[in-house]
Order: structure tokens, then C-alpha cells, then sequence
């Protein structure tokens, strides 16, 4: 199983630095305050989006109003891309809302598709991140289906720690990681409801596997974590 760990490239672009000036030159440059919504469930797909800065969330609402959260995306992830790839914009099946101040690069479907045909490996690094997507959202019926809670949970956990968990040693050394989504976003992540994440994170503190606080989440034993979900 592809671990969460590995989930995301560290950026887009990384290895593409001629793909990335030629997509720079072709996007428009934006600023996004904190909780604004970037586009909305079922508006037309008219751009994809580079996140330079910045944390988004990637969400659909039921039609009763609620809300689940399909992804989080970080500093260097695209999105935006499913209904722009391929022939004619199709709507947006999901809402894309800043949760902290952002920067990014719009670019329209035309241009997109101009830069596709001119550069074979940024076609092939769509391709692998729609890829990489798929089998997260696979892995995700997975989880709602054999996993408990507490085992969702802490796969959000690492999920929303990636890149910085991944650039450290997972030796026994704690690391903690700043958290900018909620315990009731972990929870919609996760198809529970916010009383039983808090109680679930109480829990594993005082199991000694995390220590939530103020300055985020603190993986107490990130190695054992790591092979704990690997099995």
C-alpha cells in the first residue's frame, strides 16, 4: 500500500524549472485571504491553480449542507486540474477554500492544454499526480470500510503532516508539526464527528503516542507510527 507518507510530490514542479518559468509566464498571479473560497461546487472549471503559499481545502457538501473534506493542499501542490485535463471544462464537483492567507497561479484551460502539448514531462507529472490521487481516494473507501477510528485518524494525522514529517529522520526523536485545520475539519476528513476526534486525541496522549497543544501535534514515536501504518 502506498503510504501517506509518500502520497504528495514535495512540489509540482520539482526537477520541471523551464515548465515552471513557462507556466509562470502564461498564469496570473493571485492573493487569497484566509477562509475566501477559491471556486465553488458546480461553478463552471475555467482555471487550474498552482498554490505558491498557503493551505487549501478541497471539499463537497451534500445536499443538506454538510461537508466533507476529500483533501488538504499545501505550498507547491496544484489543483483544480480533474475538470480542466482532457476535452471541455466539466463543472467543479468540489468547493476549494483558503484556511490560511495564500498565493497562487491561475491558469486557463487553453493555456494549460498549450503548455501540455509543449512539454511531455508536465503532461507526465499530471498524469502521475491525478494517478497518486486516485489511489488516495481508493485508500480512503478503503479506510471508511475496514479501519476504525482511531486508525483514520492518525493516517489524517500524517497525511496533514506531510511534507515536514517526511523531510525528518523517523527515528525516536518527537517532531511536532503545526496543525491550521480544526478538530472538526480533521473529523469531516475522516467521517466522524468532532466529539469523537477530541476524545481520540485525548486518548493517545495519554497512551504517550502524540501531545496536542497550541503549537500543533507532536508525534511522540514517529517511527513506530510509521510502521504501525505501513502493516
Amino acid at each position: 500500500m502506498e503510504t501517506q507518507w509518500h502520497l504528495r510530490q514535495r512540489d509540482f514542479f520539482t526537477d520541471l524549472p523551464a515548465e515552471k518559468d513557462d507556466f509562470i509566464s502564461l498564469a496570473t498571479k493571485r492573493t487569497v485571504a484566509a477562509h475566501h473560497y477559491i471556486f465553488l461546487q458546480g461553478e463552471p472549471a475555467t482555471f487550474a491553480y498552482y498554490l505558491a503559499d498557503g493551505t487549501v481545502r478541497i471539499s463537497r457538501s451534500d445536499h443538506y449542507g454538510k461537508e466533507c473534506i476529500v483533501f488538504t493542499r499545501k505550498t507547491g501542490d496544484m489543483f483544480g486540474l480533474a475538470e480542466i485535463v482532457g476535452l471541455g471544462a466539466k463543472p467543479r464537483r468540489c468547493n476549494a477554500q483558503a484556511i490560511t492567507p495564500c498565493c497562487l497561479y491561475e491558469i486557463t484551460k487553453a493555456s494549460f492544454d498549450l503548455l501540455l502539448s509543449r512539454h511531455y514531462l508536465l503532461a507526465s507529472r499530471v498524469m502521475d499526480v491525478l494517478g497518486r490521487r486516485i489511489r488516495y481516494l481508493c485508500e480512503q473507501v478503503e479506510n471508511l470500510m475496514a479501519c476504525d477510528v482511531p486508525t483514520r485518524l492518525l493516517k489524517a494525522l500524517v497525511y496533514l503532516s506531510y511534507p515536514e514529517l517526511a523531510d525528518r529522520p523517523t527515528g525516536e526523536e518527537p517532531i511536532t508539526i503545526p496543525m491550521r485545520v480544526t478538530q472538526e475539519q480533521i473529523a469531516a476528513m475522516i467521517g466522524s464527528c468532532q466529539q469523537t476526534v477530541s476524545e481520540i486525541l485525548s486518548r493517545m496522549e495519554q497512551e504517550g503516542i502524540i501531545r496536542v497543544d497550541r503549537k500543533g501535534v507532536t508525534f511522540l514515536r514517529p517511527a513506530e507510527i510509521q510502521r504501525y501504518l505501513d502493516d
